[in-house]
């Protein structure tokens, strides 16, 4: 059988393609930041996080959508720097929720407090 084997860093590859629209392969240099992370003690929930909140942030943004890619997401020095973004929304989901709502212009879960509540916590 030629069934494929879905890894941490290919789960999270494939949620990037998923929630960017992107078709990035599963090839060494996109799977190696996110496979870095991981051994740098980063969880998978914490890399999904950075996926997440980065489409919403930047997929909409002509500018920023090109840096949509596991080389910028999982940059060493960037990981630790959205981590604390995201622990920011997580302690105040309702003005991030308006904050992503006007970003993004569309409806997406980012636009309803609740719906951001139910992703990060409360």
């Amino acid at each position: 059988m030629n069934e494929e084997i879905i890894t941490p860093e290919i789960e999270i590859l494939n949620l990037l393609n998923d929630l960017a629209g992107k078709k990035f392969k599963p090839i060494k240099s996109n799977l190696t930041p996110i496979s870095a992370r991981l051994k740098d003690g980063y969880t998978v929930q914490d890399l999904k996080e950075i996926v997440q909140v980065k489409t919403l942030d930047w997929k909409n943004n002509e500018v920023m959508n090109q840096h949509l890619c596991p080389t910028t997401l999982f940059r060493p020095g960037n990981t630790d720097k959205y981590l604390n973004y995201i622990l920011s929304i997580k302690a105040n989901p309702k003005q991030y929720a308006k904050y992503f709502a006007k970003l993004n212009k569309t409806r997406t879960s980012a636009n309803n407090a609740d719906d951001l509540t139910e992703m990060y916590g409360d």
